[in-house]
């Protein structure tokens, strides 16, 4: 029995001239988990918020959307649903817009929270939460309705490679115990798509194709398509091969040896040095944390949620001030903060940056007269970052740069830091993303508990971890950690 169905769907934002969806036309079943891939502004966010009614962006609309029951959306901004201070009164809340009766609610709040593993949270403040806890508030929050179809935008973006897993996991379980349709558009497939049933794949407006997993790899294959690189590493590596298991048994058989790196860091751009910083007396985010950022360098820290990380940049930006300890640089700074939204004050994307050969290498040309708040994810993250290289800084600061990124304009994102280091700028990146970072970083550092725990050179750091780690070093056990460094050793 179908679930949604859109036939001849087309959709085109106002005073805009190229339509979001063109066309568009499949059935989901009841039961199914898909996974929706494609380039930035490829129309993902677009479809999905269109299928909940509620949310569904003002425009000019054409064809059919059936939706059989009702829908719960869950959004890649993890603030933008949240709306009671605490956990608790978070879940009750859409039950008491129904007029639920108080026993009907603390039963309902009591299971949800058991089920999301917040049982432990539901009195405390929904700010005392880390990004992953707050995400599967947000997840809880919807399905305390059991609604019939979720929804759900990046929802793991912002998470930390641990978060993510366990957020995915989550996902996985509705799915098998609850026999939930999920349709979920996310960049990072590599816990997904062992458990999808299908994949939809969009590209410029258009459906290219949706089907099982296997039919569509193939289909991706064939095509050569971009979005390959969006699918698990262990997918695309070695023709047979699924799981990272397989593939170190294949690479096992190559006697490749490791890469020797005798490279060295040079001078620092910029030194922070025992700093402290609290946003309440007595309960320091950093602590006696110190840091080297080398000039020229793509410099990057990672470390699990609610660790300190955008903090520290805030702090080495100016935003905040250590209350001990020094950050000694004369250099002049841009930060790109994680929610691009927060940088925009005009109603046209052509107010907030001069539209040239920045915005054309990053493909948002065609955006100059949009609202930025119209923006996909992959835009709106895209004209921040435009903004922030305008100004010439001598250091970026960039936090979660790649977030709403699809493969190629991250492959963009690393030539344009690469070329800055080239030209003698600096490079500091807080990120999630394993896999950009082991690829294209020089030095990476990890943060946990408010201290720089270790910096290390890009192969030696990530192949003393097993966790924060990238798929090619689990599968290689070397310091080969990146596609890159696979076809540098013979390795592919």
């Amino acid at each position: 029995m179908e679930a949604v169905k859109c036939k001849g769907l087309s959709f085109t934002y106002p005073k805009t001239e190229y339509p979001a969806l063109k066309d568009v036309s499949f059935t989901v079943e009841r039961g199914e988990l898909c996974v929706v891939i494609g380039e930035s502004a490829a129309g993902k966010s677009t479809l999905l918020k269109l299928l909940k009614k509620e949310i569904a962006p003002h425009g000019e609309i054409s064809g059919e959307i059936s939706v059989s029951g009702s829908a719960a959306y869950v959004a890649q901004n993890i603030e933008e649903s949240i709306v009671c201070n605490k956990v608790r009164h978070e879940l009750a809340f859409a039950l008491s817009n129904e007029g639920k009766s108080e026993e009907e609610i603390e039963l309902a709040v009591a299971q949800t929270a058991s089920y999301f593993n917040l049982d432990r949270k539901l009195d405390f403040d929904v700010s005392a939460l880390s990004d992953g806890e707050k995400q599967l508030l947000n997840l809880a929050a919807v399905m305390i309705n059991n609604p019939d179809i979720l929804v759900l935008d990046e929802p793991a973006s912002r998470l930390d490679p641990v978060s993510a897993m366990r957020f995915v996991d989550i996902i996985k379980k509705m799915h098998r115990d609850l026999g939930t349709t999920i349709i979920i558009a996310e960049h990072n497939t590599n816990a997904l798509i062992e458990s999808a049933n299908s994949i939809m794949l969009l590209e410029d407006a258009k459906l290219l194709i949706k089907s099982d997993v296997e039919s569509c790899v193939e289909y991706m294959k064939q095509n050569e398509s971009d979005m390959l690189s969006s699918l698990p590493v262990q997918m695309r590596l070695y023709d047979g091969a699924k799981t990272i298991a397989e593939c170190a048994e294949i690479f096992k058989t190559k006697n490749i040896t490791p890469i020797k790196d005798n490279s060295a860091l040079g001078e620092t751009a910029l030194e922070v040095k025992n700093i402290y910083f609290a946003y309440e007396k007595g309960k320091d985010i950093l602590s006696a944390l110190s840091l080297k950022v080398y000039k020229g360098k793509i410099n990057a820290v990672l470390g699990p949620n609610s660790s300190g990380k955008t903090t520290l940049l805030k702090n080495i930006a100016g935003v905040h001030k250590p209350y001990r300890g020094k950050i000694k640089s004369n250099a002049k700074i841009s930060m790109l903060c994680q929610n691009p939204l927060d940088l925009f004050t005009k109603e046209r994307c052509g107010d907030e940056v001069s539209f040239g050969s920045i915005t054309d290498f990053l493909g948002i040309s065609e955006i100059e007269n949009r609202h930025p708040y119209d923006l996909s994810g992959g835009q709106a993250q895209r004209l921040a970052l435009a903004k922030v290289l305008e100004k010439n800084a001598d250091i970026i600061l960039l936090d979660e740069p790649t977030k709403g990124l699809d493969p190629v304009l991250k492959d963009k994102l690393a030539q344009i830091l690469r070329e800055l280091c080239e030209r003698g700028e600096t490079i500091l990146i807080v990120s999630h993303d394993i896999d950009f970072i082991s690829q294209h970083c020089d030095v990476s550092s990890f943060l946990s508990g408010g201290k720089i725990i270790a910096t290390m050179k890009r192969r030696e750091f990530f192949s003393s971890l097993t966790l924060y780690t990238s798929a090619v070093a689990k599968i290689t056990k070397t310091n080969i950690v990146s596609i890159k460094d696979l076809e540098e050793s013979g390795g592919i």
